[in-house]
């Protein structure tokens, strides 16, 4: 787990995103941290982006590559010159199931559900 800085308003622990990838306007980029409610993932070079505006993606996963890659939007929440955060928009069946697959791996290993 990831420690929370003072300032840090998220609800839900940060877990690595080793592994999972996100499509962003062409662009594949490897996602930083990931948690239930959103992620961070680096700027793409080039691009401009501004907090408020809602990004829409595609993300797959090397761990489970015979998942259906997950469609989602995400409101940007915090931007720095090395990294963006965003919050998960309405999330998808798909990009939940995705993500909570990825965290069960990291925490129990090959027992993804725990037993």
């Amino acid at each position: 787990m990831i420690k929370k800085t003072s300032n840090d308003r998220r609800f839900d622990d940060r877990h690595p995103g080793t592994g999972l990838v996100i499509r962003v306007e062409g662009a594949d980029i490897e996602v930083l941290d990931i948690s239930i409610g959103g992620m961070k993932f680096p700027l793409p070079p080039g691009r401009r982006t501004w907090k408020g505006e809602v990004l829409e993606f595609e993300m797959a996963s090397s761990h489970f590559p015979d998942m259906r890659k997950a469609k989602g939007k995400a409101d940007i929440r915090a931007i720095t010159p090395n990294w963006v955060a965003v919050q998960f928009v309405r999330p998808s069946y798909d990009l939940m199931k995705m993500v909570s697959r990825h965290v069960a791996t990291l925490l129990w290993g090959d027992r993804p559900y725990g037993y």
